[in-house]
């Protein structure tokens, strides 16, 4: 499946992308828009300040409202009629594991159940590519690179309920073979106009360009870093595959970095700090965690099956979000989401064959 193919896929194309208001939805927006999709959304309405608050991209049309409405994401598939979703709506982070479980089970779950029935209820084929985690996968692997065969387990609830959006795909996708459905899991995602300071990158850059140490609760953690627009090409990439019936069986795919994107916190705050002259790191504190301290993620698959690969090395991807961190004090960031998605379809041309 070549490059310049994957471009005139998407050309025209009405993609539905639920979460889009959302760091990574705002992203794979900005991306589909350059690919010449049509871009259509479904999420809760922008939080103050965030990115897609900032640099909204261009859309089709967009509805606000909660993934749990199945009466409203009925109405959002009757009304765009889209031919793929790549679903992103969820709670994304560790945080609030602790604090209401109950919740995060419902939206991440429930809410994939709520919009894999909408497709069944329409009785349109509608390919759609559920974004899970690399956190599904066991916590008792010691380091050796996870694979999309082998067992899932987690500690707390993000994780746990990750686990369980993972089995839904897989669950409806079995049990009617006439939606293609594939479940994507992906690592860690650095890029600009991420803006969740309980996160290691967007705490580093808010530290760093205000001159502030930052603090570092597990600096000798490995974890799988990688560019945004590397995860998201691979959605797009597996979104293809799926409609044109290119993959069978199992279609659940891992979209982790070369081997240079598997680092420690520290060695990744150290090369990030390189981009702001003064910049410092201190020991920090933490609360609960149900992290495990090495996690490797094998995209042997998708190199195999989808001919994917990620583009940026870490250093190029930790350069770009400095460089997207330092613009926004004199550059619009719409401007900046147009050029750094251009700057990576570029990339792409330049490595097609």
């Amino acid at each position: 499946m070549g490059t310049l193919e994957r471009n005139a896929f998407y050309s025209g194309r009405r993609v539905l992308v639920t979460g889009h208001t959302g760091f990574k939805g705002t992203w794979l927006c900005w991306l589909l828009s350059a690919l010449g999709a049509e871009p259509f959304g479904y999420a809760l309405p922008p939080r103050p300040g965030c990115l897609y608050e900032m640099a909204r991209p261009p859309m089709g049309d967009e509805i606000f409202g909660d993934i749990r409405n199945r009466t409203e994401l009925e109405r959002a598939l009757d009304q765009f009629q889209p031919d793929l979703i790549v679903h992103l709506a969820a709670h994304a982070y560790l945080d609030g594991s602790y604090e209401y479980p109950a919740d995060i089970f419902e939206i991440n779950v429930m809410g994939t159940v709520g919009l894999l029935e909408a497709v069944r209820r329409s009785g349109r084929r509608v390919p759609t590519a559920v974004v899970t985690s690399d956190k599904c996968y066991a916590q008792g692997l010691k380091g050796k690179p996870c694979r999309e065969g082998d067992p899932f387990g987690a500690a707390e609830a993000y994780s746990t309920s990750k686990a369980c959006q993972d089995l839904t795909a897989q669950c409806y996708r079995i049990s009617f073979p006439d939606m293609p459905i594939a479940a994507a899991r992906a690592s860690n995602t650095i890029g600009g106009g991420d803006f969740n300071k309980t996160r290691l990158i967007p705490h580093l850059l808010d530290c760093f360009s205000r001159g502030e140490p930052a603090k570092l609760r597990n600096p000798n953690f490995v974890r799988p870093w990688q560019y945004v627009l590397d995860v998201l090409w691979g959605y797009l990439t597996l979104g293809q595959a799926l409609t044109e019936g290119a993959i069978t069986g199992d279609t659940s795919f891992n979209f982790g970095p070369a081997p240079d994107g598997f680092q420690t916190v520290g060695r990744v705050a150290e090369l990030l700090a390189s981009h702001f002259p003064g910049a410092d790191c201190e020991p920090g504190t933490g609360g609960h965690s149900g992290e495990t301290e090495l996690l490797r993620l094998d995209s042997g698959k998708a190199r195999e099956l989808l001919g994917w690969r990620p583009l940026y090395t870490l250093e190029e991807t930790l350069a770009q979000a400095a460089a997207f961190q330092k613009g926004l004090a004199c550059t619009p960031a719409a401007r900046l989401c147009r050029e750094q998605t251009a700057q990576y379809i570029k990339r792409i041309q330049e490595t097609r064959g």
